[in-house]
């Protein structure tokens, strides 16, 4: 860059195709009057610089012999006066992208005595030097500031000053090429050391002048201080690589996770087709539907682990941290395992220590998250043998839950790179197990944003254990619990309940089941129609009981629904649940903020569901009568 800049010569950057200036130096500018803001972006036949058909006799001789040197041209300046050049052309590529590179010589006797001015030496930003025998006849400031040299203090010194393994001038005279042959240019790049002793990288020019004159022959040198460059050159490379192993990571995890996801989809699809025959006996039929529930939960849990690996890079992942219970917690993740387990001859084992809290403050759901992810792994690659959970008390106010199997183990080299996003054992664990790769890789970043850490310690051929330890102080407990009761369901018979839903396969779903469990469901398709279908209840004396509230919906949505009815309802007169797909905390605090009593996520739990709506109607079930008229 710094070449091209102070380069006496008129230099042009052209895009090969649209023919594009895409970059001029100031020689460009002397030498035709234009600037580089009205050549940038435009063709040459856009400006009209070209003479005759001097255009077409450069782009020939490019084609036929790929470049062009010393070709005698002419250009029309921007005050349309005429100016000769000769000009050199070569074509190159970089990023997939062909340019084409003129560099022209004004051949004018004024232009020439401007070139011939010891001004250019003076003013170059890089360092230039001419030398003779081996010793520095002129040298430019910039190359005394690059070298830390006083002005004048090389004249008359040996190359050897500067560096000891300096070329011998006589021997690179002797290859020189006979005259009329192509000017021998060559290159140095090394390690140079200052007066003061300070080093840095230096990239020399060098080229004979007049070699076989005896009096005038010599060497001109253009030196450059690379080191920024270097080191830039250095990062970029060790960048490159990084991108390239995450770039075949991420190819590796989508032709995985579109595997992955596909099975299940097939077979959900398969399963449902076989379910929809007539004939179908059955005890069959529950066995597809069970299996179609199951595979239906894989596909969930496999978008779920996408979604939030894709919220974790984006900074948009939300903790919550709330009393729950650490020993059930612990204690429902074994129950769900064992049978995984005792089905594949595994013992699976839990052990909680008598100093470990019952009650924590916590996140419980990610807390959970990471100890099902552990114990996933642990029996999917234990072949034979046990696997045990530990919930010890790491320190004041932090508990570490570990995982410890007896499966293959693993060297050091696949530790290191095992929590890393998209990665697994190795390929063949990808081939014999399935899996995205995520799910130890959002473990870590979970962890780092409980406030705590996980890790693992394994031994080839012995098995392995996986440990996080977690930031869970000692909370009072509460009497919320998890599951509803059947206090739930009986205070939903015959409730009166308005199902709000645009999506027609979900408001199928959701009237089923309150179907099911004795409601009195009516429906509206947007916010709009639920709030005239409330008022119109109330008006007639026969209200409702709860809504259920989608928050995404056409004409208005339900947080903006929500905040109509409030105009006129309590929250105790009409409880109102959101259900939506988006489940961030944010979400939940909007929804709650427009008038919402509560929230459910989708894909919906039916006892969460049941939960919500049961707490709902008890808040409600003392109510006063409605007004029904404004």
């Amino acid at each position: 860059s710094h070449l091209f800049a102070t380069s006496p010569a008129s230099l042009t950057l052209t895009e090969v195709g649209s023919g594009r200036y895409v970059m001029v130096n100031p020689g460009f500018t002397r030498l035709t009057g234009y600037s580089a803001d009205e050549v940038i972006g435009r063709t040459a036949i856009e400006i009209g610089i070209w003479h005759g058909d001097d255009r077409e006799r450069l782009v020939g001789a490019i084609e036929a012999d790929g470049q062009v040197d010393g070709m005698e041209l002419t250009l029309v300046t921007k005050t349309g006066a005429l100016a000769s050049i000769q000009a050199s052309a070569a074509r190159f590529e970089m990023a997939g992208q062909a340019y084409l590179v003129i560099n022209a010589h004004d051949v004018t006797a004024s232009e020439r005595a401007r070139l011939e001015h010891a001004a250019i030496l003076q003013h170059a930003p890089i360092g230039i030097a001419f030398t003779r025998d081996g010793c520095f006849q002129q040298v430019n400031p910039s190359w005394e500031r690059m070298f830390g040299c006083a002005p004048g203090q090389l004249v008359g010194k040996r190359l050897g000053t500067l560096w000891p393994e300096a070329p011998d001038e006589a021997a690179l005279r002797a290859d020189t090429p006979p005259a009329g042959a192509e000017p021998q240019v060559f290159e140095i790049v090394r390690e140079m050391h200052r007066d003061d002793g300070s080093a840095f990288w230096c990239r020399l020019l060098g080229q004979h002048m007049n070699a076989t004159h005896p009096v005038y022959g010599g060497t001109l040198w253009l030196a450059e201080d690379i080191s920024e460059r270097r080191r830039i050159d250095q990062a970029l490379a060790a960048a490159l690589v990084q991108a390239e192993a995450a770039s075949r990571a991420k190819s590796a995890f989508l032709a995985n996770t579109s595997h992955e996801i596909r099975t299940p989809l097939n077979e959900l699809l398969g399963l449902a087709r076989l379910t929809q025959r007539p004939a179908l006996d059955a005890t069959l039929r529950r066995e597809y539907l069970a299996q179609i529930v199951e595979s239906a939960q894989s596909l969930a849990d496999i978008i779920s682990d996408v979604l939030d690996l894709s919220k974790i890079e984006a900074g948009k992942f939300e903790l919550e941290a709330e009393p729950f219970d650490l020993h059930e917690l612990v204690r429902s993740a074994h129950r769900t395992y064992l049978a995984l387990a005792n089905a594949k001859g595994l013992l699976l084992t839990l052990t909680v220590a008598d100093a470990v809290p019952e009650w924590v403050r916590g996140d419980r759901v990610r807390t959970r998250q990471i100890l099902v992810n552990f114990l996933t792994n642990a029996i999917k690659f234990t072949a034979a043998g046990q696997v045990q959970v530990t919930l010890e008390v790491a320190s004041q106010g932090r508990v570490r839950m570990s995982v410890a199997d007896t499966g293959p183990g693993m060297d050091a080299a696949t530790q290191r790179r095992l929590f890393m996003p998209f990665s697994q054992a190795d390929e063949s664990t990808t081939r014999r197990f399935g899996g995205t790769g995520l799910g130890l890789s959002i473990c870590r970043e979970l962890a780092r944003l409980l406030g705590g850490e996980v890790g693992v310690h394994s031994v080839l051929g012995e098995g392995s254990r996986f440990w996080a330890e977690l930031p869970l102080a000692p909370a009072a407990p509460t009497h919320a619990g998890p599951r509803a009761d059947g206090a739930d369901l009986a205070r939903l018979r015959h409730a009166r309940v308005l199902m709000v839903e645009d999506n027609p396969v979900n408001m199928l779903i959701a009237v089923a089941q309150l179907v099911q469990w004795g409601a009195m469901v009516d429906q509206a398709h947007d916010g709009q129609a639920a709030v005239e279908a409330v008022e119109r209840a109330a008006n007639e004396g026969r209200p409702f009981d709860v809504v259920l509230m989608d928050l995404q919906m056409p004409q208005m949505g339900g947080n903006d629904a929500a905040r109509a009815l409030r105009r006129r309802f309590t929250p105790q007169e009409l409880p109102i649940i959101a259900l939506t797909a988006a489940a961030l905390v944010s979400e939940r605090q909007r929804a709650l903020q427009a008038g919402m009593n509560d929230f459910v996520s989708k894909p919906i739990d039916p006892d969460q569901l049941l939960r919500a709506l049961g707490k709902a109607l008890a808040s409600g079930s003392e109510r006063p009568v409605l007004d029904t008229h404004y």
